[in-house]
């Protein structure tokens, strides 16, 4: 496991920076219970991935599909997709998934909404428990932006990455936890 830091860099304008500026000018407020609260910020959220995938992504390879693990509001899924990888975030909270699917309606994306992992509905959110995903090698990469630290602890989340990654997949987790958590 490789531990990188991200840091803000600069790049040539494309589809994900447009959807951000379409992001400034709608009037859309998330509500959600959250420990989280800077993700509820549509544009700084947007942003904190791209900066992560800028930082990332010579290391990812050249993944073809991807799985969005606790996709929150659908950010990582609609970037990936917005970056030529089939993505089908997992999340399993009811609420967030039906204003993430209002959210980006409204900024002219849709997300569909699937039953099993379909790539072929890219971007798509699958509303189910992660950790009781059954399947072998489906996706070539899986994604968990701003990982929970509780999600971090359970050893069941490696054991089904593990389970569902594609032979030469890799994983990508993006955390706020701190690194002794992460170490343990």
């Amino acid at each position: 496991m490789e531990y990188l830091e991200h840091q803000i860099t600069e790049c040539k304008k494309t589809k994900v920076d447009e959807l951000i500026e379409r992001m400034k000018s709608i009037d859309f407020h998330l509500h959600q219970e959250t420990a989280d609260k800077l993700q509820l910020n549509l544009q700084e959220r947007l942003v904190s991935i791209q900066n992560i995938w800028n930082a990332v992504k010579l290391k990812i390879g050249d993944p073809k599909t991807a799985l969005d693990v606790g996709a929150g509001f659908a950010y990582g899924t609609v970037f990936l997709d917005m970056n030529g990888i089939k993505t089908v975030g997992i999340k399993n909270v009811h609420a967030k998934n039906t204003q993430a699917f209002k959210l980006f309606r409204k900024l002219g994306v849709t997300i569909n909404k699937v039953n099993k992992v379909d790539f072929s509905k890219s971007p798509a959110i699958f509303e189910t428990d992660f950790n009781e995903m059954q399947g072998n090698e489906v996706a070539d990469l899986i994604t968990m932006f701003y990982l929970s630290g509780e999600l971090v602890m359970n050893p069941k989340t490696l054991q089904v990455c593990e389970k569902l990654l594609k032979k030469d997949g890799r994983c990508m987790f993006s955390t706020e936890a701190n690194r002794s958590t992460i170490k343990k």
